[in-house]
């Protein structure tokens, strides 16, 4: 068995190649069954978006005596080895990583890895929106699905977001196996049942109702 790498990082942007990463968080399971974890914070050498510290709470105060990227790049690679990566959006956090490892010339990234994304939209083609989970296979939508908020609700930043990842990762792989704790009506994961249209749920006074999202022409309304 390969190791599993669960990574997240924070960034100065969206764009792999010429934003730049502020912090990142690895936790690598290897097959004996220890856990390893890598945690730094970067100066990216430039400002950080307004927006940016809005989502991150990173500020440039933070990362002003961080290393440089050159300074911890390889290591980074290293630390990574030939493990399996995991992450949400892995495509998103791989174009970093490998600007990154390309810049400072050290060792390409492998082509493996697992996208808990891509899973959720394979297990939950129309997965529905919980009040507070911002979209529909989003992370924080799946703690929710997961019934995981009381632990991780409050989580923003990168290490916290890579233990709330290996917790979805678990419940994804045991749904795909017929193990999970947890059965959902079919509306909740394929959608509405008149036009497939994703559904919104609404808790009020403790009442679970399922809402077509596309409300202008479908009125669908389930209690779940």
């Amino acid at each position: 068995m390969e190791s599993l790498v669960f990574l997240d990082v924070e960034t100065t942007g969206l764009d792999g190649y010429r934003d730049r990463v502020l912090e990142i968080y690895m936790l690598k399971v290897v097959h004996s069954g220890d856990v390893e974890e890598y945690h730094t914070m970067i100066n990216p050498e430039r400002s950080i978006p307004g927006y940016i510290t809005s989502l991150t709470g990173i500020t440039d105060e933070d990362v002003r005596h961080a290393p440089l990227e050159r300074d911890v790049a390889c290591g980074i690679r290293e630390f990574i080895g030939d493990g399996i990566l995991v992450a949400h959006n892995l495509n998103f956090d791989r174009r970093f990583l490998a600007s990154m490892f390309k810049r400072n010339q050290c060792r390409p990234l492998h082509a493996k890895g697992i996208d808990t994304l891509e899973i959720s939209r394979r297990l939950f083609p129309k997965l529905c929106i919980y009040p507070e989970g911002e979209g529909s296979h989003k992370l924080k939508n799946l703690m929710y699905h997961f019934r995981l908020e009381r632990e991780f609700a409050n989580s923003h930043r990168a290490k916290d977001d890579v233990f709330l990842l290996v917790q979805v990762y678990r419940h994804l792989e045991s749904y795909a196996r017929g193990q999970s704790p947890y059965s959902y009506p079919k509306a909740m994961i394929h959608g509405c049942p008149v036009c497939h249209s994703a559904m919104r749920m609404e808790i009020n006074h403790g009442k679970r109702e399922l809402v077509c999202v596309n409300g202008t022409s479908c009125n669908q309304r389930l209690v779940v």
